[in-house]
C-alpha cells in the first residue's frame, strides 16, 4: 500500500512538472501570437493611413492636371489673339502703303499741273510757276481768270494732301495700337508658358510622391501577407502543441488511475458545429441593361483613349473634354471646363448617386476633375497624362459630389 502511494506521488510530481512546462510553453506561444496580431493591427493602421494619403495625393494630381489643361486652353486662345492682331497689323501696313501711294500720286499730279502752267507762261518773270502763270496774262480778264485758277489749284492740292496725310497718320496710329496689343499678348504668352511649365513641375513632383506612396503601400501589403502567414503558422503550432499536451495529460491521468487501481470511466462527447462561411455577393447596386443612357454609352466607347491636356476629340481627352464631347454627341449642351460643368443640373450626394450622374472633385463652381457615374460604385473618367480613359472606383478615388443633369 505504501509503495502504491509512493508511485502515485511520483506520478503526480511528474504530471505537475509536465503541466508547468506545458503552461510555460503555452504562455510563450500566446505571447508570440499576440505580438504578431499587434504587428498586423499596426500594419493595417499604417496601410489605412497610406490609402488616405494616396487618395489625397490623387486629388492633388487631378487638380494640377486640370490647371495645366486650362493653361493650355489659355495659351491656345492667346495664340489665336496674337494671330488675329498680326493679321490686322498686316492689313494696316497695306493701307498705309496705299496712303503713301496716294501722296505720291498727288505729288505727281501737282508736278504735271506745274508743267502745264509753265507751258502756258511765255517767259519766267519771278521764278515761281504760279506767279509767272498769272503775270503772263493777256489782259485783265485773263489775269482774274488765271488768279482764280491758281487759287483753286492751290486749295484743292492742299486739301487733297492734307486729307491723305491725315489718313496716313491715323493709319499709323492704329497700327501702333495693334503693335502695342501684340507686344502685350506676347508678354502674356511668355507668362502663360512659364506658368504651365511651373504647373508641370508641380505635377511631376506630385506624381513622384504618389509613386512613393504606392511603393510603400505595396511594401506594407507584402509585410502584411508575411505576418498573416506567420500568424497562421503560429496558430497551427499552438494548436498542435495544445493537442499534444492534452493527449499527454490524458495518458498521465490513465496511469494514475491504473497505479491506484481506481477504475474510472471517462465519457467523451464530441460536438460538431456547423459553420457557414459567408460568400461574397455582388452589390445590389447593379447596373441593369446594356444601354445605360446615351451619355454613358458615348463615354464608354472612348475607354482606352489617351489623356491629352486640353483634349476634346477622340484623338485625346482631358477630364472635362471627355464629358463635353460625349454630351455633345448625345445632344446635351454642357460647358467646356469642369468648373462650369459642376454648376449644371442639381446637386447629388455621393451616397445618392445614380448611373448617368456626373461626379466631381473639388467644390461647386471650382471643381478640378469630373467623370460620369455608371453604377456599382464605379465611374468613367480621363485620369491624368500618361493614362487612358478608364473605369474608376469610389473606394480608391472618391468624388466629393455629383450633379444630375
Amino acid at each position: 500500500m505504501k509503495t502504491s502511494k509512493q508511485v502515485l506521488r511520483v506520478l503526480s510530481i511528474l504530471a505537475l512538472s509536465g503541466t508547468l512546462a506545458t503552461s510555460v510553453a503555452g504562455v510563450a506561444q500566446a505571447d508570440n501570437i499576440s505580438d504578431t496580431k499587434d504587428k498586423i493591427s499596426s500594419n493595417k493602421s499604417t496601410t489605412s493611413a497610406l490609402l488616405t494619403k494616396i487618395q489625397d495625393q490623387q486629388k492633388t494630381l487631378a487638380k494640377l492636371n486640370n490647371d495645366v489643361s486650362e493653361k493650355m486652353n489659355d495659351i491656345s486662345a492667346n495664340e489665336k489673339a496674337i494671330a488675329a492682331v498680326t493679321k490686322d497689323i498686316a492689313a494696316f501696313d497695306g493701307k498705309i502703303s496705299a496712303a503713301q501711294k496716294q501722296v505720291t500720286d498727288r505729288i505727281d499730279v501737282l508736278k504735271k499741273q506745274l508743267v502745264a502752267l509753265q507751258k502756258q507762261s511765255s517767259n519766267s518773270i519771278s521764278g515761281n510757276v504760279y506767279v509767272d502763270f498769272v503775270l503772263n496774262s493777256k489782259d485783265f480778264s485773263d489775269l482774274i481768270s488765271r488768279s482764280m485758277t491758281v487759287n483753286k489749284l492751290s486749295v484743292a492740292n492742299k486739301d487733297a494732301l492734307d486729307a491723305v496725310n491725315a489718313a496716313k497718320t491715323k493709319l499709323a496710329t492704329l497700327r501702333q495700337d495693334k503693335a502695342d496689343t501684340k507686344a502685350s499678348l506676347e508678354t502674356k504668352q511668355t507668362a502663360l508658358v512659364q506658368q504651365k511649365s511651373q504647373l508641370e513641375t508641380l505635377k511631376d513632383n506630385a506624381q513622384k510622391q504618389q509613386d512613393a506612396f504606392n511603393k510603400e503601400l505595396e511594401e506594407h501589403k507584402g509585410e502584411l501577407a508575411a505576418l498573416q502567414a506567420q500568424l497562421s503558422q503560429q496558430t497551427a503550432d499552438a494548436t498542435k502543441k495544445a493537442q499534444e499536451a492534452a493527449a499527454k495529460a490524458a495518458a498521465e491521468a490513465a496511469a494514475q488511475q491504473a497505479a491506484s487501481q481506481v477504475s474510472a470511466q471517462s465519457a467523451s462527447s464530441s460536438t460538431s458545429a456547423s459553420s457557414s462561411s459567408s460568400a461574397s455577393t455582388s452589390s445590389s447596386a447593379t447596373v441593369s441593361g446594356t444601354n445605360k443612357g446615351s451619355l454613358i454609352a458615348n463615354v464608354q466607347q472612348y475607354l482606352g483613349v489617351p489623356y491629352v491636356w486640353g483634349g476634346t476629340t477622340p484623338a485625346g481627352f482631358d477630364c472635362s473634354g471627355l464629358i463635353y464631347y460625349a454630351a455633345k454627341q448625345a445632344g446635351i449642351s454642357l460647358p467646356r471646363v469642369s468648373q462650369a460643368q459642376s454648376t449644371v443640373g442639381s446637386y447629388v450626394a455621393v451616397s445618392d448617386l445614380q448611373a448617368g450622374d456626373l461626379v466631381f472633385w473639388g467644390g461647386v463652381g471650382s471643381a478640378y476633375h469630373v467623370g460620369i457615374y455608371i453604377g456599382n460604385g464605379q465611374y468613367i473618367h480621363a485620369p491624368a497624362p500618361g493614362q487612358n480613359v478608364t473605369v474608376g472606383n469610389v473606394s480608391y478615388f472618391k468624388p466629393d459630389f455629383g450633379r444630375r443633369i
